[in-house]
């Protein structure tokens, strides 16, 4: 499984994989389920995840190429440049992956076509609404955009720039996922300050003190959760050993601990296995049951939490924690200290020039609707 992360950098996994107990199957009955979770596990948010997967277990059944790709440095992956050493790769392999791109492509273009009557009966939605337009205006039909994880001047065979492309483009998309993640998690949270704003506007004095002194319990019952550790630290690690995995306190030892948590025994941790060892840390801070505290925040803090750690522990940046990576850090002193955390009750996650910017746009949405008569402003304004 490294090789599926390394040779494409694959981070930032939605799902908190949680590694099921090992049990013996009736013969046959288990295969259809384990090729049903590693379906389930290859889902990494991707349009072209299917193909992706196939592509990457092909390299993968090839020795030689697998173990190129263990010697091969993280820059050379990242930038697509080990994809050269496809030329070695056995020919019953470049077969398997001739037919898989072959595949993409026809899947691709029934896309296409469906995108392009999507748009013409759009048009010709329009343009019965609206009228024919500028009967001067050169129509050049819907633009569809071209896949770039693959090299579609070449349609039939799988080259080497195939495999550039769709490393390139793995590794751009993913991270532009993360970025996207924490925008749009920015942007919900200048949602809830701009509804709030907007439900006190509409009360009389007496109503918004009220609901003011609300808010502030809610706030206040929030932030009085017992200390939060360091993701990372010994401490953090020895709760998790300690509750989670039921283990006894003075036991803990730090390579039983990482390998009890390597869930698919790679020998490395990846975002998803790291994730797992925060839940402890975040039912501190969030109760499902409780008004005040707000599952969507508890899913970025897991985030903030995961990025810290690889950021400390992540040598390489490889987007995985070797068991060496982590080793060394379990001798750092800074290991040894806790410094707790400070979750997001207390970071500033935007500026007051970027919450004024957020709501000129809303209040532009707002007046547009209203004035085609899409929604009547009171009920837009209140809860009921």
């Amino acid at each position: 499984m490294r090789i599926l992360v390394l040779s494409l950098v694959l981070v930032n996994i939605v799902q908190v994989v949680v590694g099921p107990p090992v049990t013996a199957n009736k013969k046959g009955e288990g295969d259809k389920k384990d090729e049903e979770q590693k379906g389930a596990d290859w889902d990494i948010g991707l349009e072209y995840n299917r193909y992706l997967q196939e592509v990457v277990q092909a390299l993968e059944s090839d020795p030689e190429f697998r173990e190129k790709l263990e010697k091969a440095e993280v820059a050379d992956i990242r930038t697509g440049k080990i994809a050269s050493e496809l030329e070695f790769v056995n020919h019953n392999i470049r077969s398997k992956l001739d037919e898989l791109k072959r595949t993409e492509m026809e899947r691709l273009r029934h896309l296409a076509i469906k995108e392009y009557e999507l748009k013409q009966a759009e048009k010709y939605d329009n343009e019965r609404t609206h009228g024919d337009g500028d009967e001067n205006e050169i129509d050049h039909g819907p633009k569809i955009k071209l896949p770039h994880h693959l090299d579609h001047i070449n349609p039939h065979s799988f080259e080497i720039e195939d495999l550039r492309k769709l490393i390139v483009q793995t590794t751009k998309d993913l991270e532009e996922a993360d970025l996207k993640r924490r925008q749009e998690f920015k942007e919900y949270e200048m949602q809830k300050e701009y509804e709030k704003s907007q439900q006190l506007n509409l009360l009389d004095e007496e109503h918004r003190k009220e609901f003011e002194h609300k808010i502030e319990e809610q706030e206040e019952k929030h932030k009085k959760h017992p200390s939060l550790h360091h993701p990372g630290s010994k401490q953090q690690l020895e709760q998790v050993w300690e509750e989670q995995d039921h283990m006894s306190p003075e036991d803990f030892n730090p390579k039983t601990f990482f390998h009890m948590h390597d869930l698919d025994g790679n020998g490395y941790w990846d975002a998803d296995e790291v994730k797992t060892l925060f839940q402890k840390e975040l039912d501190k801070m969030y109760d499902p049951n409780a008004p005040e505290d707000d599952m969507r925040e508890r899913r970025e803090e897991m985030e903030r939490m995961r990025e810290h750690v690889f950021n400390e522990s992540d040598v390489n940046r490889d987007h995985l924690i070797s068991y060496e990576e982590f080793l060394e850090q379990t001798k750092k002193k800074e290991f040894e200290q806790d410094q707790g955390w400070q979750g997001l009750d207390n970071q500033k996650l935007y500026t007051h020039e970027e919450y004024l910017e957020y709501e000129r746009k809303r209040q532009e949405e707002v007046q547009k609707l209203i004035a085609q008569g899409l929604v009547c402003l009171f009920f837009l304004l209140c809860e009921f």
